[in-house]
């Protein structure tokens, strides 16, 4: 975190970091907080962190001047209420002041899926007779292929793929567990000219463990690879705005619209809880629909 308007920011940042959170939540916790810390030195300058009380918390998360999103105000609350718990866990408050706070109910997902075409037109756009080109052929069908999280793909290793066998070992954010990820052979064979051809050139005789390097010979970052796929996007004419979730999204989505269970899908990306799979339970419902609809009789 940054320099703390409360000294029990740090400490707060250090519980977290020993709870199996990945850095990128640890931080974003510590954002939330800096940002409603910075919002009542403005408003109510008499005021620290720990003394806020339910009024004040309520009006930062409906400050009009930021105009927050449903979604943006929920993830505040959820930084402010675990914070507040440390707190009185700790025992440096009697209460939580954003207990009695409820989460907003979201709008419906208006989202279009990124249709299969899409996805074929995104993969065929990148210029594979150069070795930038055949690095972002290579990262384009990985992220289809495997659905793994960008940050988990920028932080791919070379001894992570296993060529031989067809398989990529993947590491959750939070360093707290691994799968094995099979690769298609279409993949696969993209992946081992990547390997034996761009990577060495783009590298020019520097040494990195990373798989996926950009021209300085470092491991692309998170925005890097985001800026990647707009670009790919607007290549292949894309009018749905696409990212590296979108391609995680559209992983799931022809996976279970081609007949795989949502059990398989979430072991293949990596949830721990069920719940967070549900939301494509809608997509299997369809899938049995249409089974029903093409092999009953009294369909």
């Amino acid at each position: 975190m940054n320099q703390s308007a409360s000294p029990w920011l740090d400490l707060f940042s250090q519980h977290l970091s020993q709870h199996d959170l990945s850095a990128h939540t640890v931080a974003a916790y510590g954002r939330d907080l800096q940002r409603f810390s910075q919002w009542l030195q403005s408003h109510h300058p008499k005021l620290s962190l720990e003394q806020a009380q339910m009024l004040q918390i309520e009006a930062w998360l409906n400050d009009v001047e930021h105009n927050p999103s449903p979604s943006t105000i929920n993830r505040r609350l959820a930084s402010l209420n675990k914070f507040y718990d440390w707190l009185v866990l700790t025992g440096q408050i009697k209460q939580n002041p954003a207990h009695g706070l409820r989460t907003l109910k979201l709008p419906a997902s208006t989202k279009p899926d990124i249709s299969e075409a899409d996805i074929d037109q995104l993969l065929t756009a990148p210029n594979i007779n150069t070795p930038l080109g055949l690095r972002d052929k290579s990262i384009l069908e990985v992220l289809y292929a495997t659905g793994i999280r960008v940050s988990e793909l920028a932080e791919l290793e070379l001894n992570q793929l296993n060529q031989e066998q067809g398989l990529l070992l993947v590491t959750h954010p939070n360093q707290s567990q691994q799968r094995l990820i099979p690769l298609g052979p279409e993949t696969c064979y993209w992946l081992t000219r990547y390997v034996s051809e761009a990577r060495p050139a783009i590298l020019h005789s520097r040494m990195s463990e990373a798989l996926f390097i950009s021209t300085h010979g470092k491991a692309l970052t998170r925005q890097a690879l985001w800026l990647l796929i707009k670009k790919y996007a607007q290549h292949a004419h894309i009018s749905s705005a696409l990212s590296p979730h979108s391609l995680r999204h559209a992983f799931a989505t022809h996976l279970l619209k081609n007949g795989a269970n949502l059990g398989m899908v979430q072991l293949l990306l990596g949830h721990k809880n069920p719940s967070t799979t549900q939301i494509y339970s809608h997509i299997t419902r369809e899938r049995l629909k249409q089974l029903h609809a093409e092999h009953h009789p009294r369909a």
